[in-house]
């Protein structure tokens, strides 16, 4: 076995060390992408030659990234083009609908943090990556259709997405995806790739999952036009994300609520197409971050009409309709106040809804939503209410932060898997301006484009990103704008949205094997929420999450992984090997990284 030790080491160092000289590498979805090539990228799970190896369901979005290092001289006007899917033994094709998008470099100059204690709300001190693995510039923002550029010695990115419809037939197909660049003329490398449409139709949602927008914000930086607000809505819903937003008044829903509520906002018809289309949102929160203050009977009443008006819609039965009474504290009587309000009226299907980390049987709430520190698997189950998850802190869930593994946000939907979390919530999308207490953005706010620490609170917490999922695509003010009247997303969100697609996989394979599907999903998710502690415990890179797909689709397709057993024996029988590996990995990162230095400081 430790004979193969020197040819691994040499391909991997190999891998780590030929400079790109303007080629090619291709990365998968879960990984962030530096623009300085001091930040080594990972190994690319399909090595040349071999093909982009995609597999997917029908209505299910796959996603790659290429990376272009440029050498001594800038590359402008970068792009990539995918041919048609065309059907092994050329038997007709599959319509799948590709969208390219430039990323977006945002500079991080410091980790998260907070002013007066270690940690942060991004992560506790003992879970925070290594200090400088995300300080620097790294793509978050990604532009529709536009062209990327390579500053000299620098990286440029695209992000690729796949779609495949509901009507695809089940196979395999290939295409090839040509990068361009300096005028489209000059082609810096291509790739083939080889696509398997697996026979069975993802689930929409993938998994229930929401997120807060102010309007205001949409209004303040990109304008006031209906078309913004649906451009909003409809990038949330297609990465599998439902949207809530303050409403006080029944009037106040207006044609985006009801349409989204009931699906006919996400059709054709409206300019929608992706997964879910025609699919309602599933939630709605009446006065968000108790706007509607304490009640009374003229408020019992608007909530009372709120209830007729969802019934009217016919989506109460597929709605979870709440007051969102409170927002973090515990010691408020209005939860109970509303719940006495609302006793015995006309919204028996209202929940009354706070945030506390507190014992959730305890609480007054009819539905508790609790950050994923404070959240304890045994006390939720056992509450006799739904007790949703908020946001997230490492080693307890992935946060929303720029400066985190990409994987972090797809980790969340796997952990409302393992737990059984009823729905996820995340606290914001569009927040440009910090404009909360202690918020430091003043009456013009940040650029995310172009400053990371976009939050800031009187509790000393600074942070890269955070209530960041989508960029405004137009901006004035003298801030970067890309002519977009509209928002555009992010490689966070999108790995939101792998999440939730990996949610429905597991699923879709537990209904197969729940033993087996199970132990995937324990494999990635040893530990989280309230019990965890110390570092995270899932997996930090892409090609992992990649392998578990597998695995699960394999299940789903009947052909379950190897035996508990099996595996069982296999470590056992092979220690050594594991070890040598470890070192011949080991040694081959360390060489790469000297040689890079060397290389670097060699630079004029």
């Amino acid at each position: 076995m430790m004979r193969a030790a020197p040819l691994a080491l040499a391909a991997l160092v190999a891998a780590w060390t030929v400079p790109a000289r303007a080629g090619v590498v291709v990365l998968d979805d879960g990984e962030k992408v530096a623009r300085d090539a001091d930040h080594p990228l990972p190994p690319s799970p399909w090595p040349e030659p071999g093909p982009i190896d995609l597999f997917a369901m029908r209505e299910e979005t796959v996603a790659f990234q290429v990376v272009v290092e440029a050498d001594d001289a800038p590359i402008d006007d970068l792009r990539a083009t995918v041919a048609p899917f065309l059907a092994e033994g050329d038997a007709g094709a599959v319509d799948a609908r590709v969208d390219t998008f430039a990323e977006r470099f945002v500079p991080i100059l410091r980790p998260s943090g907070n002013d007066r204690e270690p940690g942060s709300l991004a992560f506790t001190a003992a879970a925070a990556p290594p200090r400088g693995a995300f300080v620097g510039a790294f793509a978050d923002a990604l532009v529709p259709g536009a062209a990327a550029r390579a500053g000299a010695r620098e990286r440029a990115a695209i992000w690729i997405d796949v779609f495949v419809p509901a009507a695809a037939r089940a196979g395999r197909y290939r295409s090839r995806v040509v990068v361009t660049g300096t005028g489209s003329a000059r082609a810096i490398g291509a790739r083939d790739i080889a696509l398997r449409v697996l026979d069975r139709t993802l689930p929409y949602p993938g998994a229930a999952i929401m997120a807060y927008y102010d309007p205001e914000n949409l209004t303040r930086r990109i304008g006031s036009a209906p078309a913004i607000e649906a451009s909003l809505r409809h990038v949330l819903h297609a990465h599998h994300v439902s949207a809530i937003h303050e409403v006080t008044r029944v009037e106040g829903m207006g044609a985006f609520d009801d349409d989204a509520l009931r699906g006919a906002l996400f059709t054709r018809a409206r300019g929608y197409d992706g997964p879910g289309a025609g699919a309602g949102e599933g939630v709605f929160a009446i006065g968000a971050y108790g706007a509607l203050k304490d009640p009374d009977a003229a408020k019992a009443e608007l909530v009372a009409r709120f209830a007729a008006h969802v019934e009217a819609l016919g989506v109460a039965d597929r709605t979870d309709v709440f007051v969102y009474a409170v927002d973090e504290k515990c010691d408020s009587p209005r939860p109970a106040a509303w719940r006495d309000a609302l006793a015995g009226g006309g919204a028996p299907r209202v929940l009354v809804g706070a945030t506390c980390n507190r014992d959730p049987k305890a609480q007054a709430a009819s539905l508790v939503m609790m950050t994923s520190d404070g959240y304890v698997p045994s006390r939720a189950a056992s509450a006799g209410k739904p007790v949703w998850v908020y946001n997230g802190i490492r080693p307890h869930a992935g946060p929303m932060m720029l400066d985190v593994p990409a994987v972090d946000l797809r980790a969340n939907a796997w952990i409302a898997a393992r737990y059984g979390v009823p729905r996820w919530f995340y606290w914001e999308s569009t927040f440009w301006f910090d404009d909360n207490r202690g918020g430091k953005g003043g009456a013009r706010g940040f650029d995310p484009f172009e400053v990371a620490e976009t939050f800031h609170n009187q509790d000393g917490d600074y942070d890269n990103g955070d209530g960041i999922l989508v960029y405004p695509g137009h901006q004035g003010d003298g801030m970067h704008d890309e002519g977009i009247a509209g928002v555009v997303p992010s490689v966070r969100l999108k790995n939101v949205r792998r999440g939730a697609e990996d949610a429905a996989y597991i699923a879709l394979a537990r209904a197969v094997s729940r033993a087996d599907a199970d132990e995937v999903v324990e494999r990635m998710i040893p530990r989280a929420l309230g019990e965890a502690s110390g570092g995270a415990a899932w997996p930090e890179r892409g090609a992992a999450w990649l392998a578990a797909r597998r695995d699960l689709a394999d299940i789903i397709d009947g052909n379950a992984p190897a035996s508990r057993a099996e595996r069982g024996a296999s470590r056992s029988a092979a220690p050594v090997r594991t070890m040598a590996t470890v070192v011949v990995v080991a040694a081959a990162l360390a060489l790469a990284a000297a040689i890079q230095r060397i290389r670097r400081r060699r630079r004029p």
